[in-house]
């Protein structure tokens, strides 16, 4: 985008208020399918059939698998000032 422009994503196609209706009449005048849903599969189901790895298995001895034990939260910023554009 230009600078100066600001990206509006309230009203169109994709606006929130009409959105299925509006994209289910898309789908009619183009002859599309409406799209099922997926279930998506795990990340360890994920990276067996893409990367052919058992990615919680230690990677020294082969044998021990890690396990999560904590989850670290990120700091906040110790900034009050808002960052983005004006």
């Amino acid at each position: 985008m230009p600078s100066g422009f600001k990206r509006i994503r309230h009203y169109g196609l994709l606006g929130p208020a009409k959105k299925a209706a509006y994209l289910a009449a898309a789908r009619k005048a183009l002859s599309v399918l409406t799209p099922q849903a997926t279930v998506a599969e795990s990340f360890d189901a994920f990276m067996r059939r893409v990367a052919h790895i058992e990615w919680t298995r230690c990677p020294y001895c082969s044998s021990g698998h890690f396990i999560c034990i904590e989850v670290i939260m990120a700091l906040k910023s110790r900034s009050s000032r808002p960052h983005g554009p004006p």
